[in-house]
């Protein structure tokens, strides 16, 4: 049986109106009965990339945190964006004036893994902010042979369950999905800042 590699998505209505910094969002996240931690006793294993080196920026953008699911704080979001502004890598990563979906807890990365606990092979690996990795580009992909029908089976092993679950899938990233549309997040929710 697969395992699903998740962060968990936080839903929340209440959010703090303006934390100084992202120890603060995370004093919140703790004291709040909006967000549920999730651990490997739900289920699921956690690969918290942002919590460690091994993401596109090569930096721990949380330290020595407990991190509760999808949420990232704003102030984690322009740490990101600092690093990828007037870069070609700026296309993905939200500015954080406006804010990602992730800053209100209603996106989530995730991919899948076999049944020894390895990922599968989704064509490129998490935060591979290159055309491969794009939803969008995946018919020019697999005509051109850059994207194999394996690989594409693999992301659509991971894309369906999520889509008939009512999420969306983000046209530049095949491991990120959208709760609910953004324009209807940035409505009725409030950013953690």
């Amino acid at each position: 049986m697969r395992k699903i590699l998740c962060l968990l998505l936080a839903l929340s209505l209440a959010v703090p109106a303006a934390a100084a910094s992202t120890q603060d969002s995370l004093n919140f996240l703790l004291q709040s009965d909006d967000f549920r931690e999730v651990t490997a006793d739900d289920g699921v294993v956690i690969d918290l990339r942002y919590g460690t080196t091994n993401n596109f920026v090569g930096q721990d953008m949380y330290g020595p945190f407990v991190i509760y699911d999808g949420l990232r704080p704003r102030s984690v979001q322009y740490v990101l964006w600092r690093k990828v502004a007037g870069t070609p890598q700026e296309k993905y990563v939200a500015d954080p004036k406006k804010g990602s979906i992730h800053n209100y807890g209603l996106a989530i990365d995730l991919s899948v893994l076999d049944s020894k606990g390895q990922e599968l092979d989704m064509g490129t690996g998490f935060d591979s902010f290159t055309p491969l990795a794009e939803t969008q580009l995946e018919p020019e992909k697999l005509a051109s042979g850059e994207l194999t029908q394996a690989q594409l089976d693999n992301r659509l092993i991971l894309r369906r369950p999520m889509q008939e679950a009512g999420f969306k899938v983000l046209p530049e990233e095949w491991w990120h999905f959208d709760a609910l549309a953004p324009d209807l997040v940035r409505k009725q929710f409030t950013i953690v800042e």
